[in-house]
């Protein structure tokens, strides 16, 4: 189901309780609140629809920091930017979900890819939120937050840096590790992949598009549905990356 996200708990909830397999669009709801209910019942029925883990430059990447290839990491930055009018441009904006709160719009729920970039690079949601910045400080006629600025710390001590707006003009999204070693970046609104370490720079071009990660997701779940595979982003993940969201947004109002 690919409904405004507001209507997502209560969907999941119904479709689950059929007995189907179920793939729901990310987020899971727009809160935790509910979510252990619905991840107890769904047991292992639930897959939740986070294409970007099927993005294999992105997959590469996690693979690459996790098998140590910029040492130990010691920060992490990940950013999402992008002008909201622009993104469905045959659509008044201002009508969309992402513009509205009683659909469940605000960046931090619509780019929340990147709060699961980090359960899935750090292998669990165990962070700390140190501090964050969630308002809506740009022109856009919305009534939901345009901007978040996250800071979190991971129990290994690798502090992290989350930064998603509605308001740059040009797109933008990126991913990057700074290890003892050297430091890996993925920047696809570049179309690079970079390594730096004490003797320079290497840079590979990236040409795979992001729609092809809607369709191995798609053979995902069938695969799924089959039980040929298991999905990458289950019912308790899916609901880690929002639970991670509220600890987020709470951070900004204590």
């Amino acid at each position: 189901m690919a409904s405004p996200t507001v209507f997502h708990l209560e969907q999941a909830q119904a479709a689950v309780a059929t007995g189907a397999y179920v793939l729901v669009e990310k987020p899971l709801a727009t809160t935790g609140v509910e979510l252990d209910g619905l991840v107890a019942e769904a047991g292992d029925r639930l897959m939740v629809g986070y294409n970007l883990r099927f993005f294999e430059p992105l997959a590469r990447f996690v693979r690459r920091v996790q098998a140590g290839d910029c040492g130990t990491p010691v920060a992490a930055r990940l950013w999402f930017g992008s002008w909201l009018p622009d993104w469905r441009p045959a659509v008044d904006y201002r009508s969309t979900y992402s513009a509205r709160a009683e659909l469940g719009g605000g960046v931090l729920l619509d780019a929340i890819h990147e709060v699961d970039m980090l359960i899935w690079l750090f292998r669990g949601a165990e962070f700390d939120v140190v501090g964050s910045l969630i308002g809506r400080v740009g022109p856009l006629d919305i009534d939901v937050e345009d901007t978040v600025k996250a800071l979190l710390r991971h129990p290994s001590g690798v502090g992290i840096e989350l930064s998603l707006d509605y308001l740059s003009r040009r797109y933008r999204r990126g991913i990057e590790v700074i290890g003892d070693r050297a430091t890996l970046r993925l920047d696809w609104a570049r179309s690079v992949m970079e390594i730096e370490d004490a003797d320079g720079v290497e840079v590979e071009t990236i040409s795979t598009s992001v729609a092809h990660s809607y369709e191995l997701q798609a053979e995902s779940f069938l695969g799924f549905v089959r039980g040929q595979s298991s999905p990458p982003v289950d019912g308790a993940t899916g609901a880690a990356s929002v639970v991670l969201a509220d600890r987020i947004r709470n951070a900004a109002s204590s």
